[in-house]
């Protein structure tokens, strides 16, 4: 019987994964530079106090149905009329009316100067961008304090 005698001890050439971790690392760190951080301030703007330190300023608050279209209504302003204080925006298109959510929103503006807090109420299958371009639109019109009602 003839014992054939095979090295069962190998080798393996690193040579080729460090030089492809080394391209990996430098493609990384070159790529850093496009990356844009961004950030928006937002705070607890419902129930972080206590009713008598919570001064009465008017609050627009903005209702998003599962179906795309918005609700706005002002709540303890003085002075908009109680018959204008909700608006009923259905969808244009497949998406929402921002036209005339801009008209509605310079208009509460221009009745009620002090307008300056809005509350988004997404439904449980809103899309984040249409949150993020809600609020973008909302500051865009002055609306500064604005806030996310959790679900």
């Amino acid at each position: 019987m003839k014992s054939s005698k095979k090295h069962l001890d190998f080798e393996i050439n690193l040579i080729p994964c460090i030089d492809l971790l080394s391209v990996c690392i430098c493609f990384l760190l070159l790529t850093a530079v496009w990356l844009n951080v961004g950030s928006l301030n937002v705070k607890q703007a419902v129930g972080g106090q206590t009713q008598e330190d919570t001064p009465k300023n008017p609050v627009m608050w903005v209702r998003m149905s599962p179906q795309g279209e918005l609700e706005l209504d002002v709540q303890q302003s003085q002075l908009i009329p109680a018959n204008l204080r909700k608006v009923h925006l259905a969808k244009v298109n497949s998406l929402p009316d921002w036209s005339g959510f801009e008209r509605n929103i310079v208009a509460f503006r221009q009745l009620d100067p002090g307008l300056k807090t809005g509350l988004i109420q997404p439904a449980a299958v809103t899309a984040y961008e249409d949150i993020i371009d809600l609020m973008d639109k909302l500051k865009a019109n002055g609306l500064t304090d604005l806030g996310v009602s959790p679900l």
